[in-house]
């Protein structure tokens, strides 16, 4: 019989990382974070959601245009690890199409009452601990007609702002922010108080060469804006490239907690096995009242001599860490948070030039780490 518990409790050694304690030991700490949103032109979701997921999943809220989806696609069909079920506005399989994501932390909900519904186009209202932020998305073909959809998205700034003067506009609506717009389009954005913070081309035509900046993310002057870009896609997914924007907002998003483990690695085994097998198991489970008592005793013994030869350490939890997210990713990562701030403040092309290098090098880790994880895995 006791060489049974022995080979219980070898078994139990064997099997690595055992946690006596799974969840937290205190409080999540809560940290104030900034807020980022992304646009991209998709040109069909469908088939394109693996691609999409390593370019969308640092973004708070993601907004997706021309997703050519019906209601034979389902939610389900479109989900995506770390977010919530999305937002839609199909229009048919063929064209067109409007998709919102975004992580749990996010407080948003969708406002109809603000929205035409002679339009392609979505608003949403963000609420933070500082302010509330009314987001608008939309997608204007190049076959409607300009007269009208201008009316139109015109009257909804103007209900929005009746209620909200922080507006954020986002979305493909198929005119050359690069060149001159017509003066009732510039008059729009004036007089509604809007500016455009993309200064890049967005669009790509693969026929003729020319670039264009369809994309664009209009802001009212009382957002507060950090960083803004362009992401590049793959010019087999789509020809237009993702824009993003970063905004202070006092944002609580990150959980953190620290747990005590095992640090197995240094582990003095041999004294462990002298202590199990000095150990009297069938007296502490024969002398028991009851399956529950021997239980309790059982495990408090393995446990108090696991302490006396396995010694522990602190490690920090991070809620929203990916399986395959690794201490040198981390490093990376912050290392680009850090250059970004340094570009934010100095606003120099030496900077910006860092920033982005050390923001693609960090992409380029998370593929790798994904594919090594799952394929080992």
């Amino acid at each position: 019989m006791i060489s049974l518990y022995i080979l219980l409790l070898w078994l139990l050694l064997i099997c690595g990382d055992i946690e006596p304690n799974p969840g937290p030991e205190r409080t999540p700490e809560i940290s104030e974070k900034t807020l980022s949103i992304f646009h991209g032109n998709i040109r069909s979701l469908r088939n394109k959601l693996n691609y999409i997921v390593d370019i969308i999943e640092d973004y708070d809220v993601v907004f997706l245009t021309e997703t050519h989806l019906d209601s034979n696609i389902t939610d389900s069909d479109l989900y995506i690890s770390g977010f919530e079920i999305p937002v839609r506005k199909d229009r048919n399989s063929h064209g067109g199409g409007i998709i919102m994501y975004y992580k749990s932390y996010v407080r948003i909900t969708r406002r109809h009452d603000l929205e035409n519904c002679q339009l392609e186009s979505m608003w949403f209202e963000l609420k933070t601990k500082l302010r509330s932020i009314l987001i608008n998305i939309n997608y204007r073909s190049e076959r409607q007609s300009s007269v009208y959809f201008w009316q139109y998205f015109d009257q909804m700034l103007k209900n929005a702002l009746d209620e909200n003067n922080n507006i954020i506009c986002l979305g493909d609506l198929n005119k050359n922010f690069m060149s001159d717009l017509p003066s009732n389009i510039r008059d729009i954005f004036f007089i509604n108080g809007l500016v455009n913070i993309i200064d890049k081309a967005t669009h790509f035509d693969t026929r003729t060469g020319s670039t264009s900046l369809l994309d664009p993310i209009l802001v009212t002057d009382s957002i507060p804006v950090l960083d803004k870009d362009t992401i590049p896609f793959d010019r087999g997914i789509s020809d237009h490239d993702g824009t993003y924007v970063t905004i202070n907002c006092g944002f609580s998003k990150r959980r953190t907690y620290n747990r005590s483990i095992w640090d197995y690695k240094k582990g003095d085994y041999d004294l462990m096995k002298q202590k199990v097998v000095e150990t009297n198991w069938e007296f502490l489970i024969s002398d028991a009242s009851d399956v529950h008592v021997a239980a309790t005793n059982f495990t408090n013994s393995f446990l108090n001599i696991a302490s006396e030869c396995i010694p522990t350490r602190e490690v920090t939890i991070r809620c929203d860490d990916k399986v395959w997210y690794d201490s040198n990713l981390r490093r990376e990562t912050r290392k680009r948070d850090r250059l970004r701030n340094i570009f934010i403040r100095s606003n120099s092309t030496s900077a910006e030039k860092k920033f982005k290098q050390q923001r693609n090098k960090v992409n380029n880790l998370k593929k790798q780490a994904k594919k090594i994880f799952f394929y080992q895995y």
